[in-house]
């Protein structure tokens, strides 16, 4: 793994730009970083920092459960740990080396998950890499395929990688017409927790890292959630 640090979150990282917390991006705040990028990335930063704080953090009528879309966003944002930055890619080959560069940033990032610790402020910490560049009918496809391809890899090593682009047409997991990731392109890093069971049926590489990590406690989450399929 890349061991480099950035060591100056205001500063670019490689070809990836300023990484900021939502309420940066939302005060379009110049002391960490705003003015680096271009107007093209600002609106693009902009919009996914409206749609954490506006979408993500709030119920939807059509969600299927109670609560807001994703139960971990509103504590993420309170705290400041969710950051987001813009790569410089305009093809979706340009962003292996941009992930494998933030995945070692992630893992440095406070607060730092430590040996079998389950509950931490940890669980809350993201990095979303913004892709601007990416406007290609064919490209934006290509960036769940990309995801899915790295998604047992990284759950291997105890993160979760995300997707996000205009159409994408994962389902939410209680409404299937749900379609919450259709937003601006974008992954997304993060540490695997135990309830992301859901997320683990579509790949038999992803159910085998799920269990090297959560053993029986997995094992039963997974059961229970075919119980329920079936």
């Amino acid at each position: 793994m890349n061991k480099e640090i950035w060591k100056d979150y205001s500063q670019p990282f490689g070809t990836i730009g300023p990484l900021m917390t939502v309420g940066e991006i939302l005060e379009k705040n110049i002391d960490a970083g705003y003015n680096a990028y271009d107007e093209y990335a600002n609106a693009a930063l902009q919009k996914f920092a409206r749609y954490a704080s506006e979408f993500l953090s709030n119920p939807h009528p059509h969600l299927g459960r109670d609560g807001s879309v994703c139960p971990f966003v509103p504590e993420a944002l309170t705290k400041g740990l969710l950051r987001v930055a813009a790569s410089q890619a305009v093809a979706v080959d340009e962003i292996e080396n941009d992930l494998a560069r933030m995945l070692a940033v992630f893992s440095q990032m406070k607060p730092v998950k430590s040996f079998n610790d389950r509950t931490g402020d940890w669980i809350y910490k993201a990095i979303i890499i913004a892709l601007p560049g990416i406007q290609d009918e064919g490209e934006i496809i290509r960036i769940g395929q990309l995801q899915k391809r790295l998604k047992p890899d990284f759950i291997q090593e105890g993160f979760m990688i995300g997707e996000f682009y205009p159409g994408c047409p994962e389902p939410g997991l209680h409404n299937r017409m749900f379609r919450p990731l259709d937003t601006v392109p974008a992954l997304a890093i993060r540490h695997i927790t135990k309830y992301d069971a859901p997320f683990m049926l579509d790949s038999d590489k992803c159910l085998e890292a799920y269990f090297s990590i959560f053993g029986n406690e997995g094992r039963r989450r997974i059961r229970q959630l075919l119980e329920r399929t079936a």
